[in-house]
């Protein structure tokens, strides 16, 4: 008799629409199944040994039991791939329940911190999971989310680049290097102390906007956002305000998971960001014109600031407020305004013009391109102008803004030029090509775009550059740039006789079993060799600053102590 695996291998082969490739594709054979699909139940039923484990007999009634056919097509001992084989065989695998069931923090890191799959890398998944996420069991999670060592620490002001200074909790900081360790390595220091978080997270779709590729599947995405939302929850003061900037692709699961982690009752706006383009004719619908920005307060007691737009011209006013204009004996125009109880109140058109119109949750703002004049680089940047609006609203003069999505710097540069501290955090290399030049430039006065001119901005102020200290980050690095086996094989031998080799790997077995690995695609054995690596030894821990084998240099440990209050 064959193994229940080999039987319902060679029944689903019999249905075309299962097979991809010459390959069975189990999301389509799990899809098929929980859609009750009649064809794919007659396969089952044609035989007897997947009847008996897939179907209960109640009362002489066949009932599919979907969840236990779903786990075990899901099941990694069914089409394991030669990829899969391999880790069996060095005993690496990975727990089988799904991420969104999971409480497991899941840790993503562009390049650096992730391998780069550049399109799919199983033919049955049908989609392009560019960022590959790893899971670290609860047990290691302590580890993971203390407060890390900072390195490279530079000040800018306007007299340069400076490496020798005193370290200031007043002082504005951009870090460099994992998010969610940023996040966890500043609670140390300001929990409860930033009045508003603004970000601009990938939003889960195939168009980037910020040079890295922000393809997920859902419920990767939705670990990936809870983890970080989690922890800024914390960081923000009683007064504080978050706001999210998203789209249509996840705007709804965020909103459900926003709710829970915020309150229901703490939810302030959904704005809506609408801006202009030319529209297209489409088939089944009507063109995108605007993006949502969730915004939450941290409890009741928030600080808001009514923002009011200045009207264009007196023409524009009467226009929109059905108004008419009318003159005194001095000759000066005023309007007759509503003043309640059925009254009307004279108002002087120059004190209407100068008051402005309180600001409404439709935000008629357009975004950058690559001809604007505000643009620096990226494609889908988005206007200080914004930034401007959200940052009056629920920030006071002097207070924090953190951004740890941070990009091209628009949060920092708006901040700093209206006199907010500012905190940003980003992962990716370009920080040190567009995001640091940028504020540079702020400080300097040369940066005379976005709201520059509305505030009369003539320079001034600083900020503090540093990184998280990474330690087996260097592995990483040199497995993404291999682009051989024989290299990634080099990388190995380093690999498994340093301190940063994962305790679930056996140096032996992987060597034992060396040809196996070599028939891998290049992709899965950069992937595989990621994995080796002991995720709680990509950074180095604060605890740990004196270990003289991580190479902290005398001044950064003192500025480590300054900026932790040690």
């Amino acid at each position: 008799m064959l193994t229940i695996l080999s039987a319902l291998t060679n029944a689903l082969q019999a249905d075309d629409r299962l097979v991809i490739d010459g390959k069975l594709a189990k999301n389509k054979i799990v899809e098929l199944a929980l859609n009750l699909d009649p064809e794919l139940l007659k396969l089952l039923l044609a035989d007897e040994q997947l009847k008996k484990h897939f179907f209960k007999d109640i009362d002489g009634v066949l009932i599919f039991d979907k969840v236990a056919f779903q786990r075990f097509v899901n099941n990694k001992s069914f089409l394991p791939d030669s990829y899969t084989e391999f880790k069996n065989k060095i005993g690496l695998s990975d727990n089988s329940h799904y991420l969104a069931e999971s409480n497991d923090i899941v840790l993503a890191w562009p390049y650096k911190d992730c391998v780069l799959e550049g399109g799919q890398t199983k033919e049955d998944q049908k989609r392009n999971e560019i960022f590959w996420n790893e899971t670290l069991a609860p047990e290691q999670v302590d580890t993971l989310l203390a407060p890390k060592a900072l390195t490279n620490f530079k000040k800018f002001d306007s007299n340069g680049e400076h490496t020798d200074f005193e370290l200031s909790q007043n002082d504005n900081l951009i870090i460099k290097g994992n998010n969610l360790l940023a996040l966890h390595s500043l609670m140390s220091v300001y929990r409860g102390k930033i009045d508003l978080i603004y970000i601009d997270p990938p939003f889960n779709t195939e168009h980037d906007s910020f040079l890295y590729n922000d393809k997920f599947n859902r419920s990767t995405w939705l670990t990936f956002m809870k983890n970080r939302l989690e922890a800024a929850k914390e960081l923000l003061s009683d007064s504080g305000t978050i706001y999210v900037h998203i789209d249509h692709n996840e705007g709804h699961y965020l909103k459900v998971m926003m709710d829970e982690i915020f309150g229901k009752g703490n939810f302030r706006n959904e704005i809506i960001w609408r801006y202009s383009g030319w529209n297209k004719k489409l088939r089944t619908g009507f063109e995108r014109r605007h993006d949502t920005i969730f915004m939450y307060g941290k409890s009741d007691n928030q600080y808001f600031e009514s923002y009011f737009e200045k009207w264009g011209s007196k023409e524009e006013y009467v226009k929109k407020r059905k108004q008419k204009l009318l003159t005194d004996e001095d000759g000066r125009e005023y309007v007759l305004s509503d003043a309640g109880n059925g009254k009307r109140a004279k108002m002087f058109i120059e004190d209407v013009l100068e008051k402005g119109v309180v600001v409404d949750d439709v935000w008629d703002l357009d975004k950058l391109n690559n001809s604007a004049k505000e643009s620096v680089g990226f494609t889908s940047q988005k206007r200080e102008t914004l930034l401007e609006r959200i940052i009056k609203a629920s920030c006071p003069e002097g207070g924090i803004v953190l951004d740890y999505h941070l990009g091209s710097g628009t949060t920092a540069a708006t901040a700093h030029k209206l006199n907010r501290r500012y905190i940003g955090v980003e992962q990716m290399d370009y920080i040190n090509e567009i995001s640091v030049p940028r504020l540079q430039n702020v400080i300097s006065g040369d940066d005379q775009q976005g709201i520059s001119k509305d505030v009369n901005w003539q320079g001034g102020g600083s900020f503090v550059y540093c990184e998280l200290a990474d330690l087996a980050s260097k592995f990483s690095d040199l497995i993404e740039q291999a682009q051989t086996t024989e290299q990634l094989i080099d990388v190995w031998n380093d690999l498994k006789n340093s301190a940063n080799l994962s305790y679930k790997v056996d140096p032996a077995l992987f060597d034992e079993n060396r040809e196996a690995f070599n028939a891998l695609e290049i992709s899965e054995q950069k992937k595989l060799l990621i994995e080796f690596i002991d995720k709680n030894q990509l950074y180095v821990n604060y605890s740990e600053i004196d270990d003289k084998t991580n190479e902290i240099s005398e001044n950064d440990k003192k500025l480590n102590k300054q900026f932790y209050g040690a």
